[in-house]
């Protein structure tokens, strides 16, 4: 977020979500202001243009035009500038480069296609399931909030729900997404199936080496992972984690951007 615009946000307490997520994608891409119209952010952020008016508003401003002119006078104002440090040749620890051929290699394996599904799905379907286990749920649940700020409804469950809950609760959702490291929890695997027979679309993430919950997704993203065994994902510190929450937010850039 551009720190110039960050006045805004102190206006921000009565907004609903919808609202919060216009604000939100204005602060984040500040080079906008000027250069979108009312139908444009709109259109990128899932909302109506009567909804941006009614942001105006809430914001004291009477309309569109006269929020970007306010935008524009705050981001006239000089950033504060970050000193540069500088660099020795040891300053990464030694598994950097290999976090970052971890990352390529993933980022090979979410294609093109597959990224374009993800957004046409976020684009078409407003409710979402997420599950996860352990501390895959950590991340299922990062990714039901950056839903949640983008407006959609995202209900986020794991294996401390009953399954009753799910059962009840599965045919109100268009689309499910389960994460799980080994693909191979029996708790995720159950839910994963139960969504398919009620007519869900099951997106997956897991480890990219063959596993039941992958064959079970329509739409599978892969990881890589440098533990031996599945077994060892509770142990050590690998880049998994890390590569999880980049690929969901390069999807969710994409799917938004």
């Amino acid at each position: 977020m551009d720190s110039r615009l960050a006045p805004l946000l102190t206006r921000a307490e009565s907004l609903t979500r919808a609202e919060y997520r216009v604000l939100a994608h204005l602060t984040e891409h500040p080079l906008l202001v000027g250069n979108i119209t009312v139908r444009e952010l709109a259109q990128a952020t899932f909302v109506s243009t009567a909804t941006i008016m009614r942001l105006c508003q809430k914001l004291g401003f009477s309309g569109f035009s006269e929020l970007t002119w306010h935008c524009k006078q705050l981001l006239s104002d000089t950033p504060p500038q970050i000193t540069p440090v500088e660099s020795t040749p040891d300053v990464f620890p030694a598994a950097f480069d290999a976090f970052i051929a971890n990352y390529q290699r993933t980022f090979q394996w979410a294609t093109t296609e597959k990224r374009q599904q993800f957004a046409a799905l976020l684009r078409d379907k407003e409710s979402f399931f997420l599950y996860g286990a352990g501390f895959s749920w950590l991340f299922a649940d990062y990714l039901s909030k950056k839903l949640q700020v983008m407006g959609k409804t995202a209900f986020i469950s794991g294996p401390g729900d009953s399954r009753n809950i799910f059962l009840s609760n599965a045919p109100r959702y268009q689309v499910f997404i389960a994460v799980s490291r080994s693909g191979e929890t029996e708790q995720v695997l159950d839910k994963a199936r139960i969504a398919r027979n009620v007519g869900m679309t099951v997106i997956a993430f897991t480890r990219a080496s063959a596993n039941t919950l992958a064959g079970l997704a329509d739409l599978h993203f892969a990881l890589y992972d440098e533990a031996v065994h599945f077994a060892a994902e509770a142990a050590g510190v690998t880049s998994f984690e890390s590569n999880l929450v980049l690929l969901m937010d390069l999807l969710l850039l994409e799917a938004t951007g």
